[in-house]
Formats: C-alpha cells, sequence, structure tokens
C-alpha cells in the first residue's frame, strides 16, 4: 500500500495516542486515498469500499492509544485494513443472498485460470451444500435458482401449492447457509487466496 509518509509521522501518531484530532486528520489525509485504493480492489464495489474505509479510521481512532508504540504505522494500518476487509468478505461469502455479489465478483471479460478455479472451487462447495438436501427441497432450489421458475411453475410440476414451494425454497437457503458455515474455513480459503492473491 504505497504512500507518501509524513516527515513528521511518529510525532503526529504521539499526539493521536494523546487523543489530537488535528493529527488523526493529517493522518487521514495521508493515508486514506491508499486504504480506499485497497478497499476497492478487493471488494470491487465502490460504495462498500467508501463505508470500509470509514470503518478503518474509525476503528484506527478507536485504538489511538496503541499508536504511540507503533514503529511501523504502515504496516499496522495495512493490517487493520485487510481484517476488517477480510471479514466483510466472509460476512458476503456465507450468505446466500449475496449470490450477485459472488457472480459479479468472480466475473470477467477474460478470467485468469486461478481465478477460474477458485471459483470452481466455491462451486463445488456449493454444490455440495446442495446435495446433502432432501429430495423435494433439492428439486424446488434446483428449479428456482438454477432454472429460473417461479413459485406457481414449481408449484405445477411438483403438484404442490406455491406456500409450501416457497417453504421449501426458504428451509434450503437455510440449510445451505448452515452447510456454509460449517464448512467457512474452506469457503474463507477460496474467497481469501482470490483477492488477496491480487495484492500480493
Amino acid at each position: 500500500m504505497p504512500t507518501e509518509k509524513p516527515d513528521n509521522e511518529p510525532e503526529l501518531l504521539l499526539r493521536i495516542s494523546l487523543g489530537d484530532a488535528w493529527a488523526f486528520r493529517q493522518i487521514f489525509n495521508a493515508y486514506s486515498r491508499q486504504v480506499y485504493s485497497l478497499c476497492i480492489k478487493l471488494t470491487k464495489d465502490a460504495e462498500q469500499a467508501k463505508d470500509l474505509t470509514q470503518e478503518i479510521f474509525a476503528r484506527l481512532w478507536i485504538k489511538r492509544e496503541r499508536l504511540g508504540s507503533v514503529y511501523h504505522f504502515k504496516g499496522f494500518l495495512t493490517t487493520m485494513a485487510l481484517n476488517l476487509i477480510r471479514n466483510h468478505l466472509r460476512k458476503r461469502a456465507l450468505h446466500m443472498d449475496n449470490e450477485a455479489f459472488l457472480a459479479n465478483y468472480f466475473s470477467e471479460s477474460a478470467p485468469a485460470p486461478d481465478k477460474a478455479m477458485e471459483f470452481k472451487e466455491f462451486q463445488s462447495i456449493l454444490q455440495e451444500a446442495v446435495a446433502q438436501l432432501s429430495p423435494q427441497l433439492n428439486r424446488s432450489f434446483i428449479l428456482s435458482r438454477i432454472a429460473g421458475m417461479s413459485h406457481a411453475e414449481i408449484a405445477r410440476q411438483m403438484e404442490l401449492s406455491p406456500l409450501t414451494v416457497k417453504s421449501h425454497i426458504a428451509r434450503a437457503l437455510t440449510l445451505i447457509r448452515a452447510y456454509l458455515e460449517e464448512h467457512h474455513a474452506r469457503v474463507l480459503m477460496v474467497m481469501v487466496l482470490a483477492v488477496f492473491r491480487r495484492f500480493f
């Protein structure tokens, strides 16, 4: 995360640790653009990057008492930023409501081979989650999310009521989320490696 380090950075950090808001503003001005660039590079979402940048500096202010003893501030700030971004991606990745986010994250006009492999691995985990559903939940979910059928269309095909179909899909999503959370280490490994490879 390249940046132009303020000449008086140690003094600014000491003053921030004592609650100096003016010194904090100087550090913010010096590093906020780089932090935002890192956030948008890893999240690919301008609004989320803006929110994360604000949260990162808010956390920095909360932890200001530690800054007086920080000798490598760029590394300290980068670690804080990466941890928050990782947590953000984890929350997004473990919720099926964010299928669009995942699809958009991995979509490129010419995806790199390593990225395609990572997406394939995530799809494999998701397929495992779907496969563990009961036959009716599995079929309802596939007809809805894969075939794109409406609840009424699924109900006619499966000879069920639309309300029952809706309940099946809701139950399927709950079980899939639970499976992904149970196997969060694998999901995180895929997602984090995908984004952090680009940074490092």
